[in-house]
């Protein structure tokens, strides 16, 4: 074997990277917030830094998307999303730069009823339809004919996350309102189930940065 030889076996035996940038496209959004995720710990860890940017390992950082994570969402219930839960057991999101909660893999989900009230569940798995990454286990048939606006959801390309779920239980009281979906500890909800309160904290609060 040859020098040359040599260095091109042990190049090709290094792992795959995913910079920055690389992992903002990948989950729709962009790079400084991928990166910000990351640090808290709402997407997988990375590596290393180079010139002070985030790199990932491709494979554990795919592999993340593909299990419960030690963490919980709070979303706000509407009329679709009632309706959504009734027929197919499950909450639909749809992925985008606004709708982060879509790139969670939680283990329990909250949703906050007008008034205050919250419903609690336990989730089974996650499913994704028209993205790049994976949720936990496959979109099923079944999950790809739920209709949204009478269309299904796999039809135009639309990137949606699928939470299915298991009722859990019942939170009393919720402060603040929620409008859009946050993260939560997975502890707060657990002891809300037992003292009927909920106090949503700051993203600093409950996530902080680890870098």
């Amino acid at each position: 074997m040859s020098g040359n030889e040599g260095s091109t076996a042990w190049f090709e035996g290094l792992p795959e990277v995913i910079t920055r940038a690389d992992s903002g496209s990948l989950v729709g959004r962009p790079p400084r917030g991928a990166e910000r995720m990351a640090a808290r710990g709402l997407l997988a860890a990375p590596a290393y830094r180079n010139r002070g940017k985030l790199v990932w390992h491709e494979a554990p950082a795919l592999a993340w998307f593909r299990s419960l994570q030690e963490h919980a969402v709070i979303v706000s219930a509407n009329a679709r999303t009632m309706a959504d839960l009734k027929e197919h057991g499950a909450y639909v999101c749809q992925l985008g730069s606004g709708a982060h909660v879509g790139l969670a893999r939680p283990k329990m989900l909250v949703m906050y009823q007008r008034g205050g009230e919250g419903l609690v569940f336990g989730v089974d798995a996650v499913e994704t339809v028209n993205q790049q990454i994976d949720g936990t286990r496959p979109a099923s048939a079944r999950t790809r004919a739920i209709l949204c606006d009478g269309e299904r959801l796999d039809t135009f390309g639309t990137p949606w996350t699928i939470f299915h779920l298991r009722e859990a239980g019942r939170i009393a009281n919720i402060t603040p309102s929620i409008k859009q979906g946050r993260y939560l500890r997975l502890d707060d909800v657990l002891d809300a189930l037992t003292t009927g309160q909920l106090t949503v904290p700051t993203q600093d609060e409950a996530f902080p940065s680890r870098m």
